[in-house]
């Protein structure tokens, strides 16, 4: 079906279907009319049923979004076919052409697209200043979600399916069925484009649909409200789950954009799955997709161990690491090496993650902190100074102590967990090491009563 005919849209209004999807709409208490919306619109019934709907009830500012994503012949003809009803309704429409030789090796096609398509979808809210994104996800795909999850072990947060709102992410259509879907677009013969790979059954989606959902809905005619009902019940168990968590432990967990740091003295007697879910909500920002039951359960092997050093490394590549009293999470970026950075009088230098600095001053006052140090400046006044990474072999003389030390025991009696220690860096003087960055000076920089000049050395951490 792709001929455009004018559409009677007073007839539309008085349509059963736009009057339960008003009421769908009210129920997202932060959307307001006039609001920017972008529409995902693939050119199928649901995504034009979904259009029409909005474009009759004329209260947002529309726009449309279509990724074609290559993967059959005739996928121009639905990008046409979008392109053609948004002129017809005076509604822009941004298009974007995919490219399948772009999908990694061992990825899935399914989990390509969807990023592709969300990272299209952001762009066109930034580029319109539009507040929401709309797709057209209903009821049957709900229930054909949560049968895949349940397969997968996915665990409660697999039985939530699909939110009826993820951010800016709104879908109206979770109500309704897909035979409302279908009935509606038959009375107001709405065109549309039949993706002919809905019907191959070695798609793990379609086999769940065409033969378990629809012969189940057959027999069981209040399946999708059904199986809705109890995907708002788990959604509730989970919430209940989640304010426990953010309200009486994430407080006591010091965080950062990178990493963070969980008390043990805090979740010791709590469920190792209370623990697994703290950890999923920590990275909650950086990893959005469901785990398994295998990621689950390793994580859950993890916290049982209590061996001071064991490790684990999470699916979106953050490690764990247990230390004496604490849990230490890290994301984990390619570490590439940083070359020494020269250290000048009063020329602020990032090396690190940190900004260093050198002030010259008389004779100060000043107290020494864990970031900031004073120095004998007529000693090092002539030498280069450089901030580096230490290397093993490093060795120095902590202030306080008689002999030299090497810097890996120093760290390890200064009680420094492994994450830090790969960061820590250290400033030399001729290649003399008298700073372990942000721990101790060497005694021999110290103040002492014959000193005339004195520098101080200063790092601050750089947000990200």
């Amino acid at each position: 079906m792709s001929a455009l005919r004018t559409f009677d849209k007073k007839l539309i209004q008085s349509d059963p279907f736009l009057e339960k999807f008003k009421n769908e709409l009210a129920t997202f208490s932060d959307l307001k009319k006039r609001d920017g919306i972008v529409v995902a619109v693939s050119g199928g019934m649901d995504s034009m049923a979904l259009l029409l709907s909005l474009d009759t009830i004329d209260e947002f500012e529309l726009f449309v979004a279509h990724v074609n994503h290559n993967l059959r012949p005739d996928s121009d003809k639905d990008e046409i076919l979008v392109r053609n009803l948004s002129d017809h309704f005076g509604i822009s429409c941004y298009s974007h052409s995919l490219d399948p030789m772009t999908i990694e090796k061992g990825e899935s096609v399914e989990k390509w697209a969807r990023t592709k398509r969300y990272d299209f979808l952001n762009q066109i809210v930034e580029h319109t200043n539009s507040k929401w994104i709309m797709t057209a996800h209903h009821g049957n795909d709900q229930v054909e979600t949560v049968l895949m999850n349940l397969s997968r072990q996915s665990g409660i947060s697999g039985l939530c399916g699909i939110g009826k709102q993820n951010g800016k992410v709104l879908r109206p259509l979770l109500g309704f069925t897909k035979k409302e879907l279908i009935d509606f677009v038959k009375r107001n013969e709405i065109p549309f484009h039949e993706d002919a790979t809905n019907s191959d059954l070695s798609i793990p989606r379609n086999f769940i649909r065409h033969t378990v959902v629809k012969p189940w809905e057959n027999e069981v005619q209040s399946l999708i409200s059904g199986i809705q009902g109890s995907v708002e019940h788990f959604s509730e168990w989970m919430e209940a789950l989640d304010h426990f968590i953010f309200e009486l432990i994430i407080p006591k967990v010091n965080r950062s954009v990178n990493q963070f740091e969980i008390p043990l003295n805090g979740i010791e007697n709590m469920p190792n799955m209370t623990k697994v879910r703290l950890v999923q909500l920590l990275l909650d920002a950086s990893y959005h997709e469901l785990w398994s039951k295998h990621q689950i359960e390793q994580l859950k092997s993890f916290f049982q161990k209590d061996e001071i050093g064991n490790k684990h490394i999470l699916p979106n590549g953050w490690r764990l690491l247990r230390d004496r009293k604490s849990i230490l999470g890290k994301e984990m970026t390619t570490q590439t090496k940083i070359n020494p950075v020269e250290l000048l009088p009063d020329h602020p230098v990032d090396f690190n993650q940190y900004r260093y600095e050198l002030f010259l001053e008389g004779q100060s006052n000043l107290d020494s902190t864990q970031n900031r140090e004073q120095v004998d400046w007529s000693l090092l006044k002539d030498q280069k100074l450089e901030i580096r990474s230490w290397t093993n072999g490093d060795s120095f003389q902590p202030l306080g102590m008689e002999g030299h030390q090497k810097i890996s025991d120093f760290l390890i009696n200064e009680k420094v967990d492994r994450f830090a220690k790969k960061s820590q860096a250290v400033i030399t003087a001729n290649g003399e090491i008298i700073w372990v960055c942000g721990r101790r000076i060497a005694d021999w920089v110290k103040l002492t009563e014959k000193t005339k000049e004195t520098a101080i050395l200063k790092r601050n951490h750089i947000p990200s």
